[in-house]
């Protein structure tokens, strides 16, 4: 491939060919593609993957020119990262990245070395013998998934339980996904077949992912929710936003959605309409 023809190459188009050519997809299954002209930004997010890697990127520095990025959790395996660091010649690493500085192939070069790297039996073990276990003393010993924290999009997005308890967890100071889910709104806790569904509020101090926390321990008046746990456990449940409110207008959104999903049974529990009132 020519230069000019490199040079005329959207960033996106250059990662989607950094990483079909790498094989990096034997590791990594691409969740979403981040594309920003104006920001002189492009990223291939990934799904939640074992060695705690979350996008390749793409990006333009003020001071610095343009700069091949590898996006990973601040609770990498500490030899992973020891090796990473050491792939090529690093422009710059961060407990969360490693910065590269080069050429188009050098990136792609970058990236084979990459896929070698993550296909060593010594990093496999290490990354599998590095778990993440909660804090909290009331999920002491829990392991707990890795979150892309930095990740604030909540719309259309689910949520397990577990995935709840480690944003709650995470104290770092990119964890924007942990703001955006501490507003106020309505929110919906439903079986992962969706056919059993319960509408709830949240408008006090730490918003809807408070709120969630919350029901982890306590679901209080929730009586037909309550039996649902019983019967089925939070691992059949997933939560997702339904809809950002200011806090006067949580109650009025709230009753319109259990209205439009069809979530109230004021008689006996029937396993699927799980709003009591």
């Amino acid at each position: 491939m020519s230069e000019s023809e490199i040079n005329s190459m959207t960033r996106i188009d250059r990662l989607k060919i950094i990483f079909a050519e790498s094989s990096l997809s034997e590791f990594f299954t691409i969740k979403k593609e981040d594309d920003y002209p104006d920001k002189k930004y492009s990223s291939l997010r990934f799904n939640f993957n074992e060695y705690r890697f979350y996008a390749i990127e793409i990006f333009e520095s003020s001071d610095d020119g343009e700069i091949f990025r590898i996006y990973h959790s601040n609770k990498i395996a500490v030899e992973l990262k020891s090796e990473l660091d050491q792939l090529q010649e690093t422009f710059h690493s961060h407990k969360t990245c490693a910065d590269f500085k080069g050429s188009f192939d050098d990136y792609k070069k970058l990236s084979k070395k990459l896929h070698e790297l993550l296909s060593n039996d010594g990093v496999i073990e290490a990354v599998r013998k590095n778990l993440v276990f909660a804090q909290n003393n009331a999920y002491e010993g829990l392991e707990l998934p890795d979150i892309d924290v930095s990740d604030a999009e909540i719309k259309g997005r689910v949520f397990t339980w577990k995935e709840l308890i480690a944003i709650n967890e995470d104290t770092s100071d990119d964890n924007k996904l942990k703001q955006e889910l501490s507003q106020c709104g309505v929110y919906l806790q439903r079986s992962l077949d969706g056919k059993s569904r319960y509408v709830g509020s949240a408008y006090g101090e730490g918003g809807i992912l408070a709120r969630w926390t919350k029901h982890l321990t306590s679901n209080g008046h929730a009586k037909h929710l309550n039996l649902f746990v019983l019967e089925n456990g939070y691992n059949n449940i997933c939560f997702t936003v339904l809809e950002l409110t200011k806090k006067d207008d949580v109650l009025d959104a709230e009753s319109r959605w259990k209205f439009i999903l069809g979530s109230k049974n004021a008689g006996a529990y029937d396993g699927f309409r799980l709003n009591s009132n």
